[in-house]
């Protein structure tokens, strides 16, 4: 099986298996990296930073055709020039941009050539939707929201959660945009921006587009780009990267 990068028109979601038996034999985290992960009390979100942070280094350094241990990371930001922005590629130099999310069972990667940002959301977990709302939901969003029956109303939220940090993820702003300056079309609707209300500009064109990530959980992507982006999806074929691994190293 080839593994080829995204097509100019394309992004490519892949899912990333979690356990440390499956990413054991990668020694690529860099010492930051391993002491944040030795930080981690609960062995969930130990399996889960791994699988992301190994994943994403595997996958980015067969496309780049280096080492996965080579990548050198930037969080530069690029409205304001700080060092909260979101993950970039610093070396080698790269159009690629990337995208990580893990919540739950899911850990996944999204990687496109434009600005790109992925979200997956647990809807199952202790989350108190209601006392987060106002934080989350924009005015108009508020009152369609407040209408529905609580079940559907949870599902929602976590669609609306789900497209929002999506969104900002892309755009690279993160927690510099309140979610309620920002609003979209319902959740039971394609995924769409109807209003940026915040202080902050919009780069450009947004696409937004959910994502099926079964039963539990809600996920969206969202990339910055004036010509239309397919979306193709898989599981990350381990097997064939650490093939690649072995024979270069």
């Amino acid at each position: 099986m080839e593994l080829a990068p995204p097509t100019a028109d394309e992004c490519q979601v892949w899912r990333l298996p979690i356990g440390a038996e499956h990413w054991r034999d990668f020694d690529v985290l860099d010492e930051g990296e391993r002491a944040r992960h030795r930080r981690f009390r609960r062995s969930a979100d130990r399996d889960r930073y791994q699988a992301a942070h190994v994943g994403v280094r595997l996958l980015l350094g067969h496309y780049l055709g280096v080492h996965p241990a080579e990548l050198r990371f930037s969080r530069h930001c690029r409205h304001c020039g700080a060092g909260h922005g979101k993950p970039t590629v610093a070396y080698p130099a790269t159009k690629w941009e990337f995208s990580v999310t893990h919540s739950g069972d899911w850990v996944a990667v999204a990687v496109a050539s434009v600005p790109v940002g992925l979200d997956v959301q647990e809807t199952t977990d202790g989350t108190d939707v209601v006392a987060l709302s106002t934080a989350v939901l924009s005015p108009a969003e508020l009152r369609w929201w407040r209408e529905r029956p609580a079940e559907d109303a949870r599902r929602a939220f976590f669609g609306y959660w789900a497209r929002k940090e999506a969104l900002l993820k892309a755009t690279g702003h993160g927690l510099a945009v309140p979610m309620n300056t920002v609003t979209l079309s319902p959740p039971e609707e394609p995924a769409r921006l109807v209003d940026w209300a915040a202080d902050r500009p919009l780069d450009g064109p947004a696409q937004l587009s959910d994502l099926d990530a079964g039963p539990g959980y809600t996920a969206a992507v969202a990339l910055l780009s004036p010509l239309p982006v397919r979306i193709t999806r898989a599981e990350l074929p381990l097997g064939v990267i650490a093939a690649a691994h072995t024979s270069a190293g």
